[in-house]
């Protein structure tokens, strides 16, 4: 099976490339990557500029500098088709000079560079830590709040404590009616999920140490969560927060740096500082749709790429699912929570491209069937 997921994030470092005459030439270091909603593209970019790569086949189709010049600094940039992104940028302050402003730039590749850049949205709710675009609307996770915009326009304020990771997701299956995003709440270990046009919000009790990663199916209907000790992830009904699955990623501690559903919700992706990718199926909850529709949209397999920091590689774990099931309840969630189903190890990570293949029956270690070794390089 080549399986795609959906928008995934990703801090990197660059490799470096030789000239014939010898010169070494080191790139500007990634700051961040993330994918459409298709997984047919991808932005990466680094402090000072931007590029669009598609995934079939593996190519440039744009790049970007940004205004302001040397001062201009790149933090983060979200891809909504494959010509359309948005990019979040510190911006010298008009008073002090000092990179302190917080600035969203929308902009159209399709468009001559000097026409490109078509709204710009400065912060309400101070740094941007992350921000997330769904059809015509945007989510920014800011220092203790986040404002949900559609299109440039201010629609609403929430409370979310410090967020200093910038956690936040956001879909739309079906339109704006749809659209249900998920937000840290200011307790420790507590994520709120939202739906457009409601007042109340569903509380999630998600992890006693913290949560470090989050995401949303692309139905809305499930919250996946990565405590911050990286060893158990969660998923939970996003109708009410009821916990419906348990997966464990290992017992060693890491960093969470990705989790990510693939379209049609039957598998979960998550990435780490150790490496290593691992992917768990989903259980079929037979939800019903209390409060979304259908989702309609393509489940065409497509391939993304994965961009792992670069960090010593420990043994990929084995497919494994506890045989103790039975005594849940009695013994450790160790015995309890399922294993990853599929698992990939890079070696010595740097910007590299992969699309792996796994067996959707069997399991085991994935098989990269495209590879590359420094797509910024492309």
């Amino acid at each position: 099976m080549d399986l795609s997921f959906g928008p995934s994030v990703m801090a990197s470092t660059s490799s470096s490339s030789e000239l014939p005459d010898g010169t070494v030439l080191v790139p500007a270091p990634l700051v961040h990557v993330a994918f459409n909603q298709h997984g047919t593209h991808f932005v990466a970019a680094t402090a000072t500029d931007f590029h669009v790569f598609s995934c079939h086949p593996l190519e440039r189709v744009m790049r970007r500098r940004g205004s302001g010049g040397c001062t201009f600094k790149v933090t983060s940039a979200q891809l909504l088709t494959r010509s359309q992104l948005a990019v979040a940028t510190r911006r010298p302050s008009a008073v002090s000079g000092a990179v302190d402003g917080h600035v969203i730039d929308f902009w159209n590749g399709m468009c001559k560079p000097k026409d490109a850049r078509t709204n710009t949205v400065r912060s309400l709710c101070g740094a941007v830590g992350g921000f997330r675009l769904r059809g015509d609307h945007m989510l920014v996770a800011g220092e203790g709040t986040a404002t949900l915009f559609d299109g440039v326009h201010w629609e609403k304020e929430v409370t979310t404590g410090p967020n200093p990771l910038g956690l936040c997701a956001m879909e739309e299956p079906n339109g704006p009616a749809t659209l249900v995003y998920a937000l840290p709440l200011p307790e420790a270990g507590m994520v709120q999920v939202r739906r457009r046009g409601r007042a109340s919000s569903v509380s999630v009790h998600a992890h006693g140490s913290g949560v470090a990663c989050l995401a949303l199916s692309p139905d809305g209907r499930l919250l996946a969560t990565a405590g911050t000790r990286g060893t158990l992830l969660r998923i939970f009904s996003t109708a009410d927060g009821t916990k419906l699955q348990e997966l464990r990623r290992g017992t060693e501690g890491a960093d969470i740096h990705c989790i990510a559903f693939s379209h049609d919700s039957k598998w979960l992706a998550v990435s780490s500082d150790k490496a290593t990718v691992h992917v768990f199926s989903i259980n079929d909850f037979n939800l019903t749709s209390s409060t979304l529709e259908e989702d309609h949209a393509s489940n065409d397999l497509l391939a993304a790429p994965l961009v792992l920091p670069s960090s010593p590689a420990p043994a990929t774990t084995n497919q494994i699912s506890s045989r103790m099931s039975f005594l849940k309840g009695y013994l450790p969630t160790y015995f309890s929570s399922k294993w990853s189903f599929a698992q990939f190890r890079i070696p010595n990570a740097w910007t590299k491209f992969y699309r792996c293949e796994f067996d959707p029956v069997k399991g085991g270690d994935m098989v990269p069937g495209v590879y590359h070794e420094n797509f910024m390089d492309l």
